[in-house]
């Protein structure tokens, strides 16, 4: 039984041609109570004309923001679902029952919010998998040992995104200060969902390596906030992600 809604947010600015993956992605999932809100920048490329002729779409042009996060705030003024998740615009649900399992998931545990794993892949071929994101269950204390679930796993209900909106003031971490406030937060129930999500093209602004010492700064100002060993915190961060790509 389909009681929950499910929305899924995706921002877009030059998203051509992988937007329309994305997309179908969401148009193919078996699960039918969901919503698809996508929030547009001015592109260079065809992004508009293309969203523009999308008839079954909530399309918002965001005039305002000066960064990815700005419209991901933008986006949940719109959204009626008990839940949200994100689906960026070069990414893909790893199937089409991706949604159908998170709302039964979500439907027995009563979670406030879910996470689970997510699968990198080569932007030219999706087949070949480059790195994997395997979480584990929910430590609060792994936190300050930098631990942190995939953003783009994570499903939560509409009052706590409300309650926790991006700061824009970070250009490439904001999700990494809007995971903390929302993981260290006790009166939330979190719960992992032991499942592959969704899958990442490389090339995005946390995989780009050109993009890595103006994130480490951001990561180590946001962690500092949280932590006293932010140093440890940011460098086990680091360590972590090593793994994945073997």
């Amino acid at each position: 039984m389909e009681s929950l809604k499910i929305s899924i947010i995706t921002v877009v600015k030059n998203g051509m041609p992988y937007l329309k993956e994305a997309i179908n992605s969401f148009n193919i999932q078996t699960y039918k109570n969901k919503e698809h809100i996508i929030v547009y920048s001015q592109s260079r490329d065809d992004t508009e004309n293309y969203l523009l002729s999308l008839k079954d779409k909530k399309i918002i042009k965001d005039k305002v923001s000066t960064n990815k996060f700005g419209p991901l705030n933008l986006a949940l003024k719109y959204c009626t679902g008990d839940y949200i998740g994100i689906l960026h615009s070069d990414d893909f649900f790893n199937n089409q029952n991706t949604i159908n399992q998170i709302s039964n998931f979500l439907l027995k545990n009563e979670s406030d919010v879910l996470y689970g794993n997510i699968k990198f892949c080569s932007k030219l071929d999706t087949n070949k998998v480059t790195r994997i994101w395997k979480s584990n269950n929910f430590n609060r204390s792994s936190l300050k040992f930098g631990w942190m679930p995939p953003h783009t796993s994570i499903f939560a209900k509409k009052k706590v995104l409300e309650n926790n909106l991006y700061s824009e003031k970070y250009l490439i971490s904001g999700d990494y200060d809007f995971i903390l406030r929302i993981f260290l937060n006790k009166n939330y129930k979190i719960s992992f969902f032991d499942q592959y999500l969704t899958i990442m093209r490389t090339g995005g602004d946390s995989t780009n390596f050109k993009s890595l010492y103006k994130k480490l700064k951001e990561d180590l100002i946001i962690s500092k906030k949280f932590f006293k060993h932010f140093i440890l915190c940011i460098t086990l961060k680091i360590l972590r992600k090593l793994h994945q790509f073997f």
